[in-house]
């Protein structure tokens, strides 16, 4: 069978499973989930499948998953698949109620058949009531709202009761008023007498119902219609405006900072005159050396991409590891301690790996603030002390014969001095600090302070429109999809209705965080660890929001929550298809599955343990608030 048939399986089989959560609300009791919502049920299997067998490249999932969402769930949907917001049999009521036929009667009177003379068809010349039209302009209006409380809801109706007023008498700017239209056919020599007799008639009721309208506002702010309106079910608040700034989310310049610094650092040199500064105090003695060698990925990793920093590493390595007797299994120990460093790495800053930066969005959507330099406090001795574990496991279980290695021979060179070298320099160094020292001391929070590469070395052309071409913005969209899934989530209260159904507010939180974290590191090991923390970080992001309302869960305790998952999608690193690293590694030779898998599958266990005692521990000490 060749590729071609099983991509055409594959996605057969997506569009299958995916297509047939359209039927959910006919297949389950009736409400408990609508058509909206069947529809993200669907886009929330396709993206998870898609991400999973890897049908197309995984970026473009998340692509697919931000036009889905425009066309089919957003305010400016398709018209065939176009979604109702609130209920409007209910909103319909509440104004029945209070704009009563004993009370303004006049409102729910049809008018007698006068021509308009605004009107361009000869035929249409029965005119809609008051009442049907104020409901229309309070669809119209509610329609447009970005988001929808009882407050919104009760201000439209009112606001549009008394603008319906003013217009009975007064008019608008963009139509005449009803009084003046019907003035007009009596003066009209076209006119009919009894096209005029009816106008006279119908002059002072409208004047006389603009004056009752006014009274009848008063009767909108009871504690019944408060009640009624409290009650309306909002069912879509999906906007395009919310799925397009999914691009522009401050999370995404914060990693864009990140990708200008990484770039250049790189062509700068910064990186590999780094790295020999940095290795130099492990000596020669290859034991500490691949300490060093890890730890100074680790540290790269934290600014640069995972797999960027790999490919740089093994490329120095390369060399190294041809120095190796064939039967010396320190080799592998070598290979693997690249992207062991680069996965365990990403996670001590927020900008070091996707998951990171995406539980740091969600967290920041239901206000908690986990600032650059808390994160660190956190993150970094999690770090160290996994790279100490992963050194001990490696060489106990790849012992290394070689009796030394002298690695200044691979990594030659000395820092630039040119003006933009010196640019790079100095704005790395301002930059990191400024992400380190806590906002109250100069105003800027970390999404902000990533401004400042991307402004600098775009003025001074340390980073060109070439290099501007080739910085990965794929990594940008696949968590840009994943923000997209939250928002679907969200705005459409799938993610409000599904916790609602689970009786969360009875569970302890040390059991659904141990449950969450475990299935996402098992889900991170067979798939993309961004993937993961896209599909897993919103739901779990709307269950601590609901969670901390009812008061079953406190901040720190939302806080450790995503912050666990986001560390347990990074320590998915068992095998191969893991992490792009650990594929590089294991594409060098120097290395067999099984001894990945070991290795691996120890420190995911270890790391995930640490994780939650470490995150349990710090909420109890109130390091989060």
């Amino acid at each position: 069978m060749s590729s071609t048939q099983k991509t055409l399986i594959k996605l057969c089989v997506v569009l299958l499973l995916s297509g047939s959560a359209l039927f959910l609300p006919d297949m389950l009791p009736e409400g408990l989930i609508n058509p909206i919502q069947a529809r993200v049920v669907a886009l929330f299997i396709f993206a998870a499948l898609m991400w999973i067998l890897e049908v197309i490249p995984i970026w473009t999932t998340s692509v697919a998953v931000i036009a889905l969402a425009l066309f089919t769930t957003s305010n400016y949907s398709l018209k065939c698949f176009k979604p109702k917001r609130f209920d409007q049999t209910q909103v319909n009521a509440i104004v029945d109620k209070v704009l009563d036929k004993d009370s303004c009667p006049i409102l729910h009177t049809a008018f007698v058949e006068i021509p308009d003379p605004t009107d361009e068809d000869p035929e249409h010349k029965k005119l809609i009531t008051p009442v049907e039209d104020l409901k229309a302009n309070i669809k119209e209006t509610l329609n447009k709202k970005g988001q929808l409380t009882s407050d919104d809801i009760y201000a439209t109706i009112t606001t549009n009761v008394l603008k319906y007023s003013d217009n009975c008498i007064l008019g608008s700017k963009t139509e005449k008023s009803k009084v003046a239209k019907l003035e007009e056919v009596i003066k009209s020599p076209n006119s009919t007498p009894e096209e005029k007799a009816n106008a006279e008639k119908w002059i002072p009721m409208y004047k006389q119902a603009a004056v009752e309208l006014q009274k009848d506002c008063a009767e909108f702010n009871t504690p019944e219609i408060r009640s009624a309106i409290k009650d309306i079910k909002i069912i879509n608040l999906t906007q395009q405006k919310s799925i397009f700034a999914t691009f522009a989310d401050p999370i995404i310049l914060l990693f864009l900072g990140g990708f200008f610094l990484a770039d250049a650092a790189t062509k700068y040199r910064l990186d590999i005159n780094l790295a020999r500064v940095l290795l130099k105090p492990f000596g020669t003695n290859p034991k500490y050396v691949l300490l060093g060698l890890m730890s100074v990925t680790a540290v790269f990793s934290m600014f640069m991409s995972n797999t960027a920093t790999a490919a740089m590493m093994l490329a120095l390595l390369t060399p190294v590891l041809a120095l190796f007797k064939p039967e010396d299994r320190g080799r592998a120990a070598f290979a693997l301690c690249i992207p062991i460093g680069a996965n365990v790495g990403g996670i001590g800053t927020p900008i070091g790996t996707p998951p990171n930066a995406i539980a740091l969005k969600f967290m920041q959507d239901i206000g908690l603030d986990v600032s650059f330099g808390k994160w660190m406090a956190f993150g970094i001795p999690f770090v160290i002390v996994m790279l100490f574990i992963a050194w001990v496991l490696l060489l106990k279980m790849f012992p290394i014969s070689q009796p030394s290695l002298d690695l200044s021979k691979e990594l030659k060179g000395k820092f630039l001095k040119t003006p933009k070298a010196i640019v790079v320099y100095i704005t790395f160094i301002i930059t990191i600090l400024m992400w380190v020292i806590p906002k109250e001391y100069h105003g800027l929070d970390s999404n902000s302070v990533a401004v400042i590469p991307i402004a600098v070395f775009s003025i001074t052309g340390v980073i060109t429109k070439k290099d501007l071409k080739n910085m990965s913005w794929d990594v940008l969209w696949l968590v840009a999809g994943g923000f997209a899934l939250g928002v679907a989530l969200s705005e459409t209260n799938l993610a409000k209705d599904m916790i609602n159904a689970i009786p969360f507010g009875d569970w302890s939180s040390t059991i659904l965080l141990i449950a969450a974290s475990c299935i996402c590191l098992f889900m991170a090991t067979f798939m993309s660890h961004t993937a993961t923390a896209a599909l897993l970080v919103p739901i779990l992001g709307g269950v601590a929001s609901a969670m901390l309302a009812a008061g079953s869960m406190t901040n720190a305790g939302a806080v450790v929550l995503l912050v666990t998952v986001a560390f347990a999608s990074s320590l998915g690193m068992a095998l191969p298809i893991s992490t792009p690293p650990n594929a590089m590694a294991y594409a060098t030779g120097h290395i067999e599955q099984k001894g990945m898998a070991v290795s691996g599958t120890i420190l995911c266990i270890v790391g995930l343990v640490i994780t939650i005692l470490m995150m349990v521990g710090l909420g109890a000490m109130g390091f989060f608030g």
